[in-house]
């Protein structure tokens, strides 16, 4: 479905929760979680600003992503969601947090931190995506590529989904030129001037350095209910690493002291 185009998909009936993705990623990547959760739960997951199927935009700072969220959210008669975001997603949710426009229920925020980050593997992928696309005639010869460049499967399987179908080639669907070029926004810190009672949960991956010390001790300063959950055998990507246990940490989390 769109909503003044930007795409989501919902399953299931109950209280409300909106998964926002990561940077250079989509909205299916997420729907085994969202299945899942939405056996009680009415579950939203959005394609960002930029990605998947959504509208573009020429920004990624986060203050005007969140405000497009909040008319989503707004627009949709959506109220007091759970809200769970991954790296770009997270960093957005808590941006969220930070304009206090709308009532957050409860905030998973899963391996991202408050704080400015450095330049990581994604820098990379925003190389690649920089550079004119060879001329693919499927996805398993683009996927060949990719995984030629990164080394590595997952990320390899991320760029393909941002390819489409164009008659007998593929392209980009996402919004490359903005992806690149204002790559940097992602990487800046979110404010949160006040300390905020939202219960908030910090899942990190075991073996991801996305999370450091001080980012989390600002976060457990911010949130006064705050909860860290450590995955164990994951990396950054902590939903494709270690699913099972990413599932039980957040199932546990939203119904921890909520009623029906």
């Amino acid at each position: 479905m769109c909503n003044k185009d930007l795409f989501f998909r919902d399953f299931g009936n109950g209280n409300p929760i909106i998964i926002l993705h990561g940077f250079l990623g989509s909205s299916d990547i997420w729907v085994p979680l969202a299945r899942i959760l939405s056996i009680k739960n009415k579950v939203i997951i959005l394609d960002l600003p930029n990605h998947g199927n959504s509208y573009h935009t020429n920004t990624l700072d986060y203050k005007s992503t969140s405000a497009i969220i909040e008319e989503f959210i707004a627009s949709n008669m959506i109220t007091n969601p759970i809200v769970i975001g991954h790296s770009y997603g997270g960093k957005i949710a808590l941006q969220l947090i930070a304009n206090s426009i709308i009532n957050i229920k409860k905030l998973v925020v899963i391996d991202i931190t408050s704080q400015e980050q450095k330049d990581s593997e994604m820098k990379n992928l925003v190389s690649i995506l920089s550079k004119p696309l060879p001329c693919f005639s499927s996805f398993n010869e683009a996927n060949e590529y990719f995984l030629q460049q990164v080394g590595n499967a997952h990320l390899a399987q991320l760029l393909c989904k941002g390819l489409k179908r164009n008659n007998k080639t593929l392209v980009w669907k996402w919004n490359t030129g903005t992806l690149t070029t204002q790559y940097p926004e992602i990487l800046k810190p979110i404010h949160i001037p006040l300390q905020c009672d939202t219960p908030m949960l910090l899942i990190k991956g075991e073996k991801s350095d996305y999370v450091k010390d001080e980012g989390k001790k600002e976060l457990e300063r911010i949130f006064t209910n705050f909860t860290l959950s450590e995955i164990k055998n994951a990396g950054h990507w902590v939903h494709a690493d270690n699913f099972d246990a990413f599932v039980k940490a957040i199932e546990h989390f939203i119904t921890e002291n909520t009623t029906p």
